[in-house]
């Protein structure tokens, strides 16, 4: 039986790889695109939408939809011990420059909705709980072992491979690419909560302390924000932290109120880099090529820009213009 060729394949949808396969779909390249999940995340996870992402989304002709979904910013103030010290207006930075000129708050799983929805309004449909098991090269083209639900052996080829498979990723491991880099010593808190006070007037805040971190996100609703901070040093090495161990120092400083805490997780920091981005006909692209603090909110828009920028240069050497 013939085992159908497909020009790339996408390991991987998160918004990475799903805006990878949008692009390709688009420049007219064939492209199969598969996650080991059996369905998207529903976890918040990355929120913030820079100014170029929501840019790209233009050139897709799906910014309009972004945009009404998510939570428009214009402003940062950084705090310093309790007291303010600046406040950056985003859109008078931006006036001129961007027909975006500020930050969208869209929470991951419904951004992940509006890529995976656009694709299979195209007709791409992501094959869910699909995952790759290995894969081989060659100068002709990637020869990939799958596995489905059910145990259900596979078989893949394509003519290039973009792995998009997250901070643990396989394709990276495979092609030997490391990666380098190191972990935060403290363990940072996200909650998603409702409060009272400075922090819950719908801009971004940032509070810097001698041993504390605070960063406010503003969210759908009235004094609805998510929370960024450290965790108690003796609470660190807990196997569950709850809220009760989180650092207050910043907050009661700031003084704001927790009211409700609808979600919390907790987590570790990494700063980590590939040694190398591509293996001949395999690529790295989003956290399986580099991870970030998430301060600034770069991480997932610097994948997204690793996606547009991949797209068109794979479609320019598969259709012989470059």
């Amino acid at each position: 039986m013939a085992i159908a060729r497909q020009d790339v394949l996408v390991v991987g949808a998160g918004p990475t790889g799903l805006l990878l396969a949008l692009w390709l779909h688009r420049l007219g390249v064939s492209v199969r695109i598969i996650d080991r999940m059996p369905r998207p995340g529903t976890a918040s996870r990355a929120l913030g939408v820079q100014a170029r992402t929501l840019e790209i989304y233009r050139q897709l002709g799906i910014a309009d939809r972004v945009v009404k979904l998510g939570l428009e910013f214009t402003a940062a103030n950084i705090w310093v011990r309790g007291r303010k010290r600046a406040r950056a207006a985003f859109g008078e930075m931006g006036k001129g420059i961007s027909p975006y000129p500020y930050m969208l708050i869209l929470l991951q799983d419904v951004h992940e909705r509006v890529l995976e929805d656009t694709l299979a309004g195209l007709g791409l449909i992501v094959e869910r709980d699909t995952e790759l098991v290995g894969f081989e090269q060659d100068a002709h083209g990637i020869a990939a072992t799958l596995r489905h639900a059910g145990g259900a052996a596979g078989r893949c080829e394509a003519a290039y491979l973009a792995g998009c498979d997250g901070a643990r990723s396989l394709v990276r491991e495979t092609i030997g690419a490391g990666f380098p880099g190191g972990t935060y010593a403290h363990r940072f808190y996200v909650a998603d909560a409702v409060v009272r006070g400075p922090v819950a007037n719908g801009e971004l805040h940032v509070a810097l302390d001698d041993d504390d971190f605070l960063a406010a996100f503003p969210m759908p609703g009235e004094g609805h924000v998510r929370l960024i901070g450290t965790v108690r040093a003796e609470a660190e090495n807990a196997p569950m932290p709850q809220w009760q161990d989180v650092s207050t120092i910043v907050l009661r400083r700031l003084g704001v109120t927790v009211q409700l805490v609808n979600w919390f997780s907790t987590y570790q920091v990494h700063h980590r880099v590939a040694g190398h981005f591509r293996d001949r006909r395999v690529f790295l692209l989003g956290d399986a090529a580099h991870i970030h603090s998430p301060v600034g909110g770069q991480g997932m828009n610097t994948g997204l820009a690793d996606a547009t920028n991949l797209g068109w240069k794979l479609a320019a050497v598969l259709q012989g213009r470059a």
